[in-house]
């Protein structure tokens, strides 16, 4: 008896101090202004149309001269942390004046306070549509492992490799959680699995999305990260740059919760 109620009393304190994390990650990414220094010196920063900026001095350039996203407010939606409290992630709104646009965002704990990894925008849009999000939390519970950033790049390449071998519908219906969330057209979000493979139902059938990560976060507990990469539709000249977030289940393989991104220019032709 007196084992199973220690327990209980460590599993209780573990969801407060979860709760209380996601409630201080909220408060912070209100509180942040997009600047340079907000974000950790690995970070990297996904505006729309332009190239993957990596690292905080050359985001710090680029921001300098991106009025218009620093400018921006943010209303996040939804929060999450991992078992450890060192790796985040929240997703929301972006305001400016009239306009609306979505954002997603992977945040690592530093000595002063929650700080940036990734951040994905787009720009903001004149909508008028009501925001019905539901912002459920993801039923499974979190589980520890090894805090290997390459097993996020193998779970991600795995997850591109299916979208190339059957489809992408079947590949993120198989990837994503019960309760994960996608950008989805203009400034909606898809919110759970089946939206999400939705999405695709008009896909093109000549068309073929390929994708692969270039950078990857994880939490010290193992149970929650980030990649960041570049995909690219070639037969349509589109090419677009992702942030998706991960996390472990229970049999150790890795579903995404989170996934969003914008475009890029077109790479520069070899010689």
């Amino acid at each position: 008896m007196r084992p199973m109620l220690i327990g209980l009393i460590l599993l209780t304190a573990a969801a407060s101090d979860r709760t209380a994390d996601r409630k201080a990650l909220l408060a912070a990414d209100r509180a942040t202004a997009l600047d340079g220094s907000a974000f950790t010196d690995s970070a990297t920063y996904l505006h729309p149309g332009a190239a993957l900026v990596h690292g905080a001095s050359h985001i710090t350039a680029f921001l300098a001269n991106a009025g218009l996203a620093r400018n921006l407010q943010r209303d996040p939606v939804f929060a999450d942390v991992s078992l450890d409290g060192s790796l985040g992630y929240t997703w929301g709104w972006t305001r400016s004046e009239k306009t609306r646009g979505k954002y997603l965002a992977c945040w690592r704990k530093a000595a002063g306070g929650w700080r940036l990894a990734a951040f994905a925008g787009t720009m903001p849009v004149i909508d008028s549509a009501p925001a019905r999000l539901t912002g459920k939390r993801d039923a499974a519970a979190p589980v520890r492992g090894r805090a290997d950033p390459r097993e996020l790049f193998r779970a991600d390449s795995a997850f591109a490799a299916l979208a190339v071998a059957r489809s992408e519908k079947v590949a993120f219906q198989s990837y994503a959680a019960q309760n994960a969330v996608s950008f989805g057209s203009a400034t909606q979000f898809n919110e759970g699995r089946q939206a999400i493979g939705a999405a695709f139902n008009d896909f093109p059938t000549d068309a073929v999305l390929e994708w692969r990560p270039l950078a990857a976060e994880i939490a010290g507990s193992g149970d929650l990260g980030c990649t960041v990469g570049e995909a690219e539709i070639n037969s349509l000249h589109h090419y677009s740059k992702y942030l998706t977030i991960w996390k472990r289940q229970a049999n150790g393989t890795w579903q995404f919760v989170a996934d969003g991104g914008n475009e890029r220019p077109a790479p520069a032709l070899e010689h």
